[in-house]
């Protein structure tokens, strides 16, 4: 199997979840998040490129909300 290659039935699978964003001055920003063993795993990204993080929360206790 490849690196760019879709993998088989069998294959494990990440569910992403959009997140919306606000306050983004006009910039198309799309952020998503998945489960992952030990927390999430959180995928952003914009015209000038994309990042991914692991944000620790073992229980998956996060709602995917910002803190007021």
């Amino acid at each position: 199997m490849g690196l760019f290659t879709s993998g088989s039935k069998a294959s494990p699978k990440l569910n992403w979840e959009p997140l919306k964003n606000e306050g983004t001055s006009g910039v198309l920003r799309h952020t998503y998040r998945t489960k992952v063993p030990g927390g999430w795993l959180l995928s952003a990204s914009d015209a000038d490129g994309m990042g991914l993080t692991f944000l620790p929360d073992p229980n998956h206790e996060w709602d995917g909300n910002s803190l007021e």
